[in-house]
């Protein structure tokens, strides 16, 4: 199939609507390859039509202005699909569209003819072809009411009734980087539409109900348009850019649905101002005097939280390079992702569920081979063996680092030797040794062992994106490394004395101990960090 896209918007690549376009492309290129074009009007030389009626009577079928316009007709009559693409400008189509549009007049004998509904028209001059026609368009309404309907009306004539729409109110949110969570999803079921056009002709009753959705609810859109002008409208009052990006941040709220309320504080160095956002169950109330007591306070530069909020700087990244500061409640700060950022991977921290990680499953052959074999070498070798051998069956629910094979691995050699006769204390002694060096080998990697496991609680893999994250876990993987490697001393010690078979048992000491300081370490240390400046 021969596709041609007209890519009316004035702003050319950069185009909102253009981004609809190739969601629906790509979905058509699903169902199978087709040769598509794309003529950026915006670039084109393309001269307001004449009325002098030369391409009916002189030249018929070809318009004698020496322009672009001239290849133009040649792909258009040729194409077996057109998808115009443009932003609703003033109830129609961009000037320079609507000048392409008019100069459309070749394709057309000047017979008058009578439709079947009884009204005139004139019929086209290539029947050759059953060309359909696909309309995608954007505009800064929440609706198409009393928008679209001269504009729909207009294609509709034009293409003899094989118009298929996608209107897309609300289509400036697609450069908001903000809200490419929501925006992303929309884009997902224009791709659906691609597919299923191709397929069979048209939508389906469920992506046509998904496409008609506003990504926003009106007020919301609304409060969100309003304020992102800098002059005129109801920002006209608003001088103070803090002001209104606050205000923007408390229009895309997106509730916690928790039964507790959250006061965040923002204080702007540069400009001196304060305001709050108070984030409720269902809605966020944004605060520019009367401040209570807040539950976290952010103190930067109102150009470093733009270009946070704008997407442009990484919050985490400007945390730890001290761009702002953080006092309170440290754990509050993941509301600001959870709530505020449409971001895809923004989900709530500490999600459970398959696919997760289990500290657990690593730890599991080596605590078999502490605490068995010492005891029972017959029975416990087997047991760390089986164990061993059981971690790769639980990679069905969960997922498995390379630390989890490592350790089965190791384990197993150690069984091994220890079948074979080799020095029961020397093995065991090694076995906390190599422990001890895989956490402290694992610092020298980008993600610390530790990491792997702790990332759980923290969005998954989205918090090996998160610097002070990494940092913490780079520290707490010191930590457990090295004691594991100073336990070599008193294992070899009490591997020598009366009570070597409770070994395992008497080191699960060191263990608890260093679990309740990682737990304290973990929960300070960003805080403590957070709260330091430039």
């Amino acid at each position: 199939m021969n596709i041609l896209v007209i890519n009316g918007s004035p702003r050319g690549g950069k185009s909102n609507t253009l981004k609809l376009a190739d969601a629906f492309i790509e979905g058509i290129n699903k169902a199978g390859n087709h040769s598509v074009e794309i003529i950026t009007v915006s670039q084109q030389t393309i001269e307001p039509c004449r009325g002098c009626f030369c391409c009916w009577e002189k030249t018929p079928g070809k318009c004698v202005i020496a322009d672009d316009m001239g290849g133009i007709l040649d792909r258009y009559s040729n194409a077996d699909l057109i998808i115009w693409s443009f932003p609703l400008y003033y109830y129609g189509v961009p000037s320079k569209t609507k000048a392409l549009i008019d100069r459309l007049l070749p394709t057309n004998l000047p017979d008058i003819i009578i439709r079947a509904d009884g009204s005139a028209g004139h019929p086209p001059r290539y029947t050759a072809k059953d060309q359909r026609h696909i309309l995608i368009s954007t505009c800064g309404f929440f609706t198409v009411q009393n928008n679209y309907e001269a504009l729909t009306a207009q294609f509709e004539i034009m293409s003899g009734g094989r118009l298929v729409k996608i209107l897309c109110p609300e289509g400036e949110l697609f450069r908001v980087p903000q809200l490419e969570g929501r925006t992303d999803e929309y884009l997902s079921y224009v791709v659906r539409a691609g597919e299923e056009y191709i397929k069979q002709g048209g939508f389906s009753e469920d992506t046509r109900k998904k496409l008609d959705e506003p990504l926003y609810p009106p007020g919301q859109f609304m409060e969100m348009a309003n304020l992102s002008w800098e002059k005129g409208g109801a920002a006209q009052k608003v001088e103070d850019k803090a002001y209104r990006l606050l205000r923007q941040m408390s229009a895309v709220y997106k509730p916690h649905g928790e039964d507790k309320e959250i006061t965040l504080e923002f204080y702007f160095t540069d400009l001196e101002k304060t305001y709050q956002l108070v984030l409720e169950k269902t809605k966020c109330a944004f605060r520019a005097e009367n401040f209570p007591p807040c539950t976290l306070r952010i103190e930067t530069t109102f150009e470093v939280w733009a270009a946070v909020s704008e997407g442009k700087l990484s919050g985490q990244d400007a945390l730890f390079q001290h761009k702002y500061r953080v006092t309170g409640d440290f754990s509050a700060l993941e509301f600001l992702e959870r709530c505020f950022s449409g971001r895809k991977n923004a989900g709530k921290a500490g999600e459970r569920g398959p696919g997760k990680r289990a500290m657990g499953l690593f730890i599991l052959p080596w605590a078999a081979f502490w605490t068995a074999v010492p005891l029972s070498p017959d029975f416990g070798i087997y047991l760390a063996l089986v164990l061993a051998a059981a971690v790769p069956v639980f990679s069905v629910i969960r997922k498995l680092t390379v630390y989890d094979a490592v350790s089965v691995l190791c384990v197993a050699v150690l069984s091994v030797l220890t079948i074979t006769g080799f020095n029961l204390p020397i093995l065991v002694t090694l076995s906390y040794g190599l422990f001890g060096l895989l956490w402290l080998t694992s610092i020298g990697t980008r993600i610390p062992l530790s990491a792997w496991y702790s990332s759980n609680k923290y969005g998954g893999e989205a918090a090996f994106n998160n610097p002070l994250f990494l940092l913490t876990n780079k520290i707490i993987s010191i930590g457990w490394g090295g004691m594991y490697i100073i336990s070599c001393t008193w294992v070899w010690a009490v591997m020598h004395s009366y009570y070597y078979q409770l070994a395992g048992l008497i080191n699960m000491v060191c263990p608890l101990v260093m679990g309740i300081c990682t737990a304290v370490f973990s929960k300070r240390f960003p805080a403590q960090y957070a709260r330091k400046s430039k």
